[in-house]
């Protein structure tokens, strides 16, 4: 009864909130592609709020993907040109020098140049937006010319890595008027003005989110005329908005966290002539062990509780719509994975019986794992590792919380076990691994999974190295070295879903984030 009053309500919530949603923008909408008498306008239902008025400017990856552009891309794991046409590393890394297009401007027509580039930089500096984008690295950024950038940095922290985080989202470039006073790296954000096919036209925060096509976009102008992005938080009213024709798409809020479409949904709603579009990408759910505690240190714990997972039962949860974790840490996407050819542990009861006592396992220790109760996916799989530790002797107890108090948990260190994420996107494959495991790294305090003495090293290598045959080599150690030391658990490879209506054609993935630039809305049939 608690269960269909919470959802009752989550439903009345929705429904009002379409209401009020009706004409927000003042844009009228004619029909452009598709069929002469469809209008040219699609609805998103999504799980997060894109932040586009965030006085940082940093907001969310889908309002960066729909508005701005990076300096460079990572295409098929690839460096590729995107607002740089091309580079030169100089000094093995300590100096990079990035030669700009010339054909481009911001959707607010002010040109694109070296002084928007800076500007970017010089604002993600003053706000100390450390998190993946490496500024801590940088000793200074230096306008060569117009059309020329050069990042100068810190001696000893040079490499691959900072390379890579060009093509970081919060590396997104803007104009200096998307702030107020203009050109001012310290003035609060006003507008999002990037250079990508879309810009904002209305936003208000924790409800919607409206682009328009950027009529000064440098490539082919997007097909439809406006995308709402709506943002519903509770999982099962996006799909119910699918479902009612509130919304035409649904996307997973897919740089990690809950949420996403539940997986064991996606049958019905395919059964029911919807599209369920998925593409893998570098990022892994696993179980995550609390080091801060000695029990966890122990490597014959870790061992022992890892043969105790049956992966293939745990992905069997979500209909075969997610693959098990076992041909290693990640989905074969990530870097060098299928190069390495590390298989992960296989499940055997009684090898894990063997070495959780061999361990000295505690007698009646019952481990606490900690669940957050927004993504009903996450309480099954909660449940299901409960009923697999049983099997070996650990009576694992489940704290499923709301999001709050599951973060103070979290931060106090009050927990054994909690399922994490690890990897991500293509364009943070080589930082997120570095925040995860890498002590020194910015992001570790707050987002690190492992680390060890023998890790840190050949993991600097294998993030660093501008040799490609020389990343490869420490890339095979690094797996190894992970999987040897059980440095958690991998259950499934991700994917980024998304759930649209049959008339809804040419979505598109870039590597494994949708696009919409190219959609087109046809007559219902």
């Amino acid at each position: 009864m608690k269960h269909f009053t919470k959802l009752f309500m989550a439903l009345l919530i929705l429904s009002l909130t379409m209401s009020s949603m009706v004409g927000c923008s003042k844009e009228v909408t004619e029909p452009q592609n598709g069929s002469s008498d469809v209008p040219q306008v699609l609805t998103i239902a999504y799980g997060n709020d894109t932040d586009a008025k965030s006085i940082k400017g940093t907001g969310d990856m889908l309002l960066k993907i729909f508005s701005t552009d990076r300096l460079v891309e990572i295409i098929d794991g690839k460096i590729q040109p995107s607002l740089a046409a091309s580079w030169d590393i100089q000094d093995n890394g300590k100096t990079i020098i990035f030669h700009l297009r010339k054909d481009i401007k911001f959707s607010d027509g002010t040109p694109f140049t070296a002084e928007a580039v800076k500007f970017t930089y010089d604002r993600l500096i003053k706000y100390n937006i450390n998190q993946w984008t490496q500024i801590g690295k940088l000793e200074k950024v230096e306008v060569v010319d117009p059309y020329t950038v050069a990042f100068r940095i810190i001696p000893g922290q040079e490499g691959y890595l900072v390379m890579n985080s060009f093509a970081e989202y919060q590396c997104s470039i803007l104009s200096p008027t998307s702030v107020e006073p203009k050109d001012d790296p310290a003035a609060p954000f006003a507008t999002l003005i990037g250079t990508g096919p879309w810009k904002v036209i209305d936003y208000k925060k924790d409800q919607y989110t409206v682009f328009a096509p950027n009529d000064n976009y440098y490539e082919k102008k997007p097909t439809l005329q406006k995308v709402t992005v709506k943002d519903i938080p509770q999982a099962e009213a996006r799909v119910l908005a699918l479902r009612s024709g509130d919304a035409d798409v649904v996307v997973d809020y897919y740089h990690g966290g809950s949420a996403y479409t539940p997986r064991n949904l996606l049958k019905s709603l395919k059964d029911d002539g919807f599209q369920v579009l998925k593409k893998e990408l570098p990022m892994t759910t696993a179980l995550a062990f609390n080091y801060k505690k000695d029990l966890w240190n122990n490597v014959t714990v870790r061992q022992g509780i890892n043969y105790a997972i049956n992966k293939d039962d745990l992905a069997a949860l979500f209909d075969g719509w997610i693959n098990p974790a076992k041909d290693g840490l990640f989905s074969p996407s990530a870097p060098f994975m299928k190069e390495a050819g590390v298989k992960e542990y296989s499940y055997d009861v009684q090898e894990a019986k063997k070495l959780i006592k061999q361990a000295g396992f505690p007698e009646g220790y019952k481990p606490k794992m900690i669940v957050q109760n927004q993504n009903p996916d996450e309480v099954k799989l909660a449940e299901l590792i409960k009923s697999q530790l049983a099997k070996v002797g650990i009576d694992l107890q489940l704290d499923v919380l709301e999001a709050g108090v599951y973060s103070d948990r979290n931060k106090k260190g009050d927990w054994d076990l909690r399922s994490y994420y690890i990897g991500g996107p293509e364009r943070r494959a080589y930082l997120r691994l570095d925040g995860r495991f890498n002590p020194q790294a910015a992001e570790f305090g707050g987002y690190g999974y492992f680390s060890s003495p023998q890790i840190t090293p050949v993991l600097a290598k294998a993030v660093t190295s501008f040799d490609e045959q020389e990343r490869l080599n420490s890339f095979k150690t690094l797996y190894s070295l992970i999987k040897d030391q059980a440095a958690g658990i991998p259950l499934y490879n991700e994917a980024v879903f998304v759930v649209a209506k049959p008339n809804i054609k040419n979505i598109e993935y870039v590597s494994s984030e949708p696009r919409f630039d190219n959609v087109v809305v046809e007559k219902k049939k």
